[in-house]
């Protein structure tokens, strides 16, 4: 291994991708951005795939070997959330939507529920399927419990559209312990 290097600016990156939780957004799993920010004078990291924290055990395994090793390192934990307004409003939009379809003759069609892969179309204009990103990180236990809780909420029922989305409704019922910040060109304020 080679020695560490030394960072001029204190440096902690808030927004990486893993192939743990966002295919063909990422390179290298979390354990391997663990090491790489280490060696390049991070003392910490957060992880924030994709509408997921899949890469969570990675963190918490590899975390564990780099205190045994020496290495003063801390996993942040979070999620890069799909995020619309309110879903509630979406829903009526969507509902006009489909009444207008139907009295076309069209048939409505399922979506299914699996693994997401980001296409980063940031220019749409249907209100349907607009969505922007969100980075949430875990201040404390009760922070990444209502990540976790968001991130389940956002896989059932209207919030799931295409994506695991959430809104400010569910922002405000689990805020606790979360830090909410823009993300990427995807960005809410983007």
């Amino acid at each position: 291994m080679t020695d560490r290097n030394k960072s001029s600016i204190p440096f902690v990156g808030l927004h990486a991708h893993s192939v743990a939780g966002s295919p063909f957004d990422a390179l290298g799993y979390p354990p391997e951005h663990m090491e790489f920010a280490y060696q390049n004078g991070m003392g910490a990291l957060a992880l924030t795939d994709h509408g997921n924290a899949n890469g969570l055990a990675y963190q918490v395994l590899h975390a564990k070997k780099m205190k045994k090793e020496g290495k003063d390192f801390k996993p942040i934990f979070g999620v890069e959330a799909y995020f619309i307004p309110s879903v509630s409003t979406w829903k009526d939009v969507y509902d006009e939507e489909q009444s207008k379809k139907k009295g076309r003759g069209s048939k409505k069609k399922g979506s299914s529920q699996g693994t997401v892969i980001e296409t980063e179309d940031r220019q749409i204009k249907d209100i349907i399927r607009r969505r922007s990103h969100l980075i949430l990180l875990a201040q404390n236990q009760t922070g990444l419990n209502n990540i976790f809780t968001m991130i389940s909420k956002s896989f059932s029922g209207d919030n799931f559209y295409r994506f695991p989305r959430i809104d400010y409704e569910m922002l405000k019922e689990h805020n606790e312990g979360v830090i909410a910040a823009s993300a990427c060109l995807g960005g809410v304020y983007s």
